[in-house]
C-alpha cells in the first residue's frame, strides 16, 4: 500500500544533503565521470565501477569510455584513519585536497570519508572560464548578469573520492556499496547531516550491524534525490536548487516505484 510522503520530510531530506550556505550554489559534474575501484578483489571492483557508470548514465551523466582517466574514485582500505594520514603526508595534492580538510576528515568518526575536487567555474552556456596568466585569477568576460535568484556562473566537480574501511563492508552487497558510494561522490551528500532521519535511504547502509535490516539498493527516495539534484537548474542560487530538487521529488515519490 503506497502513502503520500510529507513534503516537509522531503524538505527536511534535501536539505540535509546539501549543506551549503545560502549565497552559494550546488555543484555537480558537468562533463563527464570515470569511475574505478581500489582495494577490492578485481571481479567486485568492475562490479562496482559498473554500477555506479548505470546510475551516472540514468540520471544524464555522461560516463566516459573504457581507456578514460578516472575522476570517481571508490578506495577501500584496512584503516581509514592510516589512509588519510599517509595521504595527507604524501600524496594530498594528487587527490585535489588540502592539508586543513584531510585533518577535518580525521576528525570525524566512522568508517568512511568523501570529498569532492572543484573544478572550474562555468558560465550560463556551459563554458569553463581559464585563469588569467596576468593576474592569477579566474575572469568571467560575459556581460550575462546575475539576480537574487540566478547567477551569471555556477560550480562543477572535477572529481570525487569515497575512501571506507572493509570491515565494515563485511556482509554487504557490491550493489549496496555502489550505490552508496554513487550518491556520495555525485553529490557530495553525507549521511552524518541526517542525524536521526527516518527517511529511507542506503545512506545509513554502512552503519548496520550485521544481521540488521538495510536496504539491498538505494531506494525511491535516493534515487528521486539523484534525478533532482541533476535536474535543478544550474543557475539558480541555492534556496532555488533546493526547492527544485524538492518539489522533483515530491511528484517523484508520488509515482509507483520504477
Amino acid at each position: 500500500t503506497g502513502q503520500k510522503e510529507s513534503r516537509q520530510a522531503i524538505q527536511d531530506f534535501v536539505g540535509a544533503l546539501t549543506k551549503i550556505p545560502s549565497y552559494q550554489q550546488l555543484s555537480r559534474f558537468e562533463h563527464s565521470v570515470c569511475p574505478a575501484v581500489y582495494g577490492l578483489p578485481r571481479q567486485q571492483a568492475d562490479n562496482v565501477a559498473s554500477r555506479i557508470r548505470l546510475i551516472a548514465k540514468t540520471i544524464g551523466i555522461v560516463v566516459g569510455g573504457e581507456k578514460c582517466a578516472p575522476n570517481v574514485l571508490v578506495v577501500a582500505t584496512s584503516d581509514k584513519q592510516a589512509f588519510l594520514e599517509e595521504l595527507r603526508r604524501h600524496r594530498a595534492d594528487d587527490f585535489g585536497i588540502t592539508d586543513s580538510q584531510i585533518r577535518a576528515l580525521e576528525k570525524q568518526p566512522g568508517p568512511a570519508a568523501a570529498w569532492q575536487v572543484q573544478g572550474p567555474p562555468m558560465t550560463q552556456d556551459g563554458k569553463d572560464l581559464d585563469v588569467d596568466p596576468s593576474m592569477g585569477q579566474v575572469v568571467n568576460h560575459t556581460i550575462v548578469s546575475g539576480s537574487r535568484i540566478t547567477a551569471p556562473l555556477h560550480p562543477q566537480f572535477d572529481g570525487a573520492m569515497v575512501v571506507v574501511e572493509r570491515k565494515s563492508l563485511l556482509g554487504l552487497t557490491v550493489t549496496q556499496l555502489a550505490d552508496y558510494a554513487a550518491i556520495r561522490l555525485l553529490t557530495g551528500a553525507d549521511p552524518a547531516h541526517l542525524d536521526n532521519s527516518g527517511a529511507p535511504t542506503i545512506l545509513h547502509v554502512l552503519e548496520v550491524p550485521i544481521g540488521g535490516t538495510a536496504p539491498i539498493t538505494m531506494t525511491q527516495w535516493d534515487f528521486a534525490f539523484l534525478r533532482g539534484y541533476y535536474d535543478a537548474k544550474r543557475n539558480l542560487r541555492t534556496a532555488g536548487q533546493r526547492s527544485a530538487i524538492t518539489d522533483s521529488m515530491a511528484k517523484d515519490l508520488k509515482s509507483p516505484p520504477r
